[in-house]
């Protein structure tokens, strides 16, 4: 059965959704990328080649058969953007989670809904990912991970096994979270960082070892 989503947000992370449906369909998945919600683009007009749907409180207008992805993000604005999607009140059904083909995902791994995985990441055995997560091109999840609603792993992160990473945290490219470490609600890890004790929620994390900065 063809998956038809449509992204909420626009260029930028959106469009790194975007190509994650292409690749998709390249591999030949059944999945059609329909066009996007957003709320600073007329109706009718295009974000490269898809048409603008309306915005994103405007969900329920549109096909029961269609699915969303949350792709609104801006760094440092992780509760706000969190807020955003709890007012949507999208039900769970609606959300598509999307794997891109070349990432690895064992075999026991939970996925919740409206997960975004890209190219190349490791999602290794017993991760549980809650919902709204993404996860970026070549991070590395260790075994038995966890990661609470509305998470964002950058590229080539690494948490190592046991980390536990709760709602709205930010995890900047190229960081390191050591096993068994948890991070606590709406914290940064800037890029780069090395966290090596647990994080308090609210916290921005910076340098190897990683100290609180804010």
């Amino acid at each position: 059965m063809l998956k038809k989503v449509v992204i909420i947000g626009g260029g930028g992370n959106g469009l790194v959704v975007a190509q994650i449906v292409l690749d998709l369909i390249k591999a030949g998945e059944p999945v059609e990328l329909v066009g996007f919600l957003n709320d600073n683009i007329p109706v009718g007009e295009y974000i490269e080649r898809w048409p603008v749907l309306g915005a994103p409180h405007e969900w329920e207008s549109l096909d029961g058969d269609v699915s969303f992805v949350y792709a609104l993000l801006s760094v440092g604005k992780m509760k706000v953007r969190a807020d955003k999607f709890k007012q949507l009140n999208i039900p769970h059904n609606r959300l598509a989670t999307l794997v891109h083909p070349s990432a690895s995902i064992s075999f026991n791994v939970q996925l919740g809904s409206g997960v975004v995985v890209a190219a190349n990441a490791v999602i290794q055995s017993g991760a549980k990912i809650g919902d709204n997560c993404f996860i970026r091109a070549n991070a590395n999840l260790g075994h038995d991970v966890t990661l609470d609603n509305l998470v964002d792993i950058g590229p080539n992160s690494t948490l190592c096994g046991y980390a536990h990473v709760e709602e709205g945290v930010q995890i900047a490219p190229n960081s390191v979270v050591r096993d068994s470490v948890r991070i606590g609600t709406y914290s940064t890890v800037a890029a780069g960082a090395a966290i090596f004790k647990d994080v308090a929620p609210g916290a921005t994390m910076l340098g190897n070892p990683a100290k609180r900065i804010r």
